[in-house]
């Protein structure tokens, strides 16, 4: 647990503070997914002071108020490293979903609800990671998003732009957001459990959260 010293509600997602928009309009950017980082990594550093630890930013939240929110700096401390975490994902004071317990939840949702919508969400995830935002792929696909079990859709979806944003300025240089989008590429192939590089999340556990769908 650490000890939240302020709370800021300035990041929405490709939303960016006036002074960080006039900052960014300097540049013509040919790639989208290159402003979106940099515009994050100029927000950090016009709102953090040297020596303060730590700082949360409310970035998004799920239709009932709960919020999406990051840590800076992250528990390992690099650079611009951030945790993304989601109010109720687990018993925790920082709740921070895995890339596995997201695995989890689609691979459960694989084995136990229909194709259309499986496929609705393998969707919604690829363009979320082609730089659409969580809105955008919601208001999209709603009507297909039917599932049983697991998390609710939007539980899974909202805090998945800045687990990708995370992962471009941590691996700045090299593939960023492209390290683990394969896992979710065989998953949506229907490669099967025994195949994956999956450490697989019980799913008792996942419907004991406040996030999972109700009834379960």
């Amino acid at each position: 647990m650490v000890e939240i010293v302020r709370e800021l509600d300035v990041l929405g997602f490709d939303d960016y503070p006036p002074e960080v928009d006039a900052m960014l309009s300097q540049v013509d950017w040919d790639d989208p997914l290159n402003k979106l980082r940099v515009g994050v990594v100029l927000t950090f550093s016009l709102n953090e002071h040297r020596n303060e630890q730590y700082i949360s930013y409310v970035v998004d939240e799920l239709e009932d108020g709960t919020p999406v929110f990051l840590i800076r700096p992250a528990w390992l401390n690099k650079g611009y490293d951030f945790k993304v975490c989601v109010e109720g994902w687990e018993e925790s004071a920082n709740p921070a979903p895995s890339h596995q317990e997201i695995y989890s939840d689609l691979y459960w949702k694989r084995e136990h609800d229909s194709e259309t919508a499986f496929e609705a969400i393998c969707q919604a995830v690829n363009d979320i990671h082609k730089g659409a935002s969580p809105h955008a792929v919601l208001d999209e696909y709603d009507s297909e998003l039917d599932f049983s079990v697991g998390r609710t859709p939007e539980a899974l979806l909202k805090p998945l732009p800045w687990l990708f944003i995370e992962q471009d300025i941590r691996y700045w240089n090299y593939t960023g957001r492209n390290m683990t989008i394969e896992l979710v590429e065989e998953l949506c192939a229907g490669v099967p459990l025994e195949d994956l590089s999956l450490e697989l999340q019980d799913i008792g556990a996942i419907h004991e959260t406040p996030l999972a769908i109700p009834n379960q």
